[in-house]
């Protein structure tokens, strides 16, 4: 089946469009996937291959809000994005392919079990800096954040707003 990947209005998102359409990003480790995804290579204008991963809706926040029509993701090809509640890195991987080669993620988790799994994808993902540290201490974790762009927060917590205002108050960029 031939599969045309486009540009979604959300610059590096794309929606490959197949049997079914699919939320894609753009590989930044081609042959490897992250969690079991799938992986299309797709034929650019100028004949050379590239890979894009299947970004799961039922599986990323992030995912599922672009497919549903969220009007902005303050992320792009560039960014440097501070992720709270990074996880095993599922989202966090989609978004080190969105930002791509000349962005970073700063990707935050305190638990140690999917923090293990973000360490190993991170090996992979030169633009992903994995911070096994409570987002609620950010002092903890300054020496290792630059000013970002964006923060995005996916931390089950009842005090979450004020986590992300203590973390933006350090190192969200103003303006």
């Amino acid at each position: 089946a031939k599969v045309v990947v486009e540009k979604h209005r959300h610059e590096g998102v794309f929606i490959a469009r197949g049997k079914e359409d699919a939320l894609v990003t753009k590989n930044m480790v081609p042959g490897k996937a992250v969690y079991g995804e799938k992986l299309i290579k797709v034929d650019d204008e100028a004949g050379d291959k590239v890979e894009y991963r299947v970004w799961n809706p039922f599986r990323s926040k992030l995912g599922a809000a672009i497919l549903g029509g969220v009007k902005a993701i303050f992320m792009g090809p560039g960014s440097k994005v501070l992720y709270l509640g990074a996880a095993s890195g599922t989202t966090v991987s989609h978004v080190s392919d969105l930002v791509g080669p000349s962005g970073l993620v700063y990707a935050v988790e305190f638990s140690h079990r999917p923090g293990r799994d973000l360490i190993n994808m991170a090996k992979t993902r030169t633009n992903v800096i994995p911070i096994i540290e409570d987002a609620r201490h950010p002092l903890k974790y300054r020496m290792l954040v630059s000013m970002v762009d964006c923060i995005f927060a996916d931390v089950a917590q009842p005090d979450q707003a004020r986590i992300v205002a203590l973390n933006a108050h350090y190192f969200l960029k103003h303006g």
